[in-house]
């Protein structure tokens, strides 16, 4: 059964990321990551493609309904955050530190955005980022909160219990092993041999790796979730800023939930209540 990732931007998608393709090469899955419809363009839809080039685990950064109901039988986890966290961070994000190119694909509406945003004070570039982020903010209110297979998660739940959510996201995907099903060091101990090559660290197993075969490993042991959140913490991730410690120019700018009651005005709200309805409410979240 296919396992899959449906992303949306701004919504700790890149944290996300790298501990699920960590998590993949520890396992030796074939990971697939979709941003644009270009991607699979040879075939008449995402299903035709999935189903011949057979990932085990597909990532899709701005998953769209129509796309995802063209796939086979999967297993997977969608996680979203609060829209106007998804604004505030997307401004920041667009005016200084985005790229251009993702995964070999460029994105000219950014580039055209960025340049607006560069005319406009921090007001008016939030406006104009209320509207950008249709793109984003769009496939998440048609979205169906209940589809079969999918496991919804909030990033803010995520980041306040990371262990627990990942336990959660890795059970679900049926990428970690049951609790009492066996030695979790023996297993720990093959994570690490099979990841030693990816990681470089440490250095002993790092180099023999490279040489040697990496270790059968069907799941990951329950211990490898808290090492993992550890590996990826906001912390390493920004270079030693914790959550909260703000730098506009990095893809990590702050890292918390709720700080676009720091940035967004009435006239911010006006005009996001105009453009997507009572969209925070319908995803769970108080306005």
């Amino acid at each position: 059964m296919l396992r899959a990732y449906f992303a949306r931007h701004k919504s700790a998608s890149t944290w996300a990321r790298s501990i699920l393709h960590e998590a993949a090469f520890a396992l030796n899955l074939k990971v697939d990551t979709i941003h644009v419809p270009d991607q699979w363009a040879p075939y008449d839809s995402l299903g035709d493609y999935i189903r011949a080039t057979r990932p085990d685990l597909l990532i899709m950064t701005n998953a769209k309904p129509e796309w995802v109901d063209t796939l086979p039988e999967t297993r997977a986890f969608h996680l979203i955050r609060d829209p106007r966290d998804i604004v505030v961070s997307g401004y920041f994000s667009h005016l200084h530190s985005h790229p251009e190119v993702v995964g070999g694909v460029p994105w000219p509406e950014l580039v055209a955005h960025r340049r607006n945003l560069r005319t406009l004070d921090e007001a008016g570039g939030l406006l104009a980022e209320v509207e950008f982020s249709g793109m984003f903010l769009d496939p998440m209110a048609q979205w169906d909160y209940a589809r079969a297979g999918v496991l919804e998660v909030r990033m803010e739940d995520a980041i306040t219990d990371p262990v627990k959510s990942w336990s959660a996201i890795l059970g679900h995907l049926d990428l970690l092993t049951p609790e009492g099903s066996g030695p979790e060091q023996a297993r720990m101990a093959a994570v690490r041999w099979n990841v030693a090559a990816r990681r470089g660290i440490p250095k002993a197993l790092a180099y023999p790796r490279h040489v040697l075969p990496r270790l059968p490993l069907r799941r990951l042991p329950g211990a490898y979730v808290a090492d993992a959140c550890a590996r990826f913490s906001f912390n390493r991730l920004a270079k030693g800023r914790e959550r909260g410690q703000e730098d506009v120019h990095s893809h990590y700018r702050r890292g918390v939930a709720g700080d676009w009651r720091n940035h967004l005005a009435a006239e911010h709200l006006t005009a996001f209540r105009a453009r997507y309805g009572d969209l925070v409410e319908r995803l769970g979240y108080e306005w």
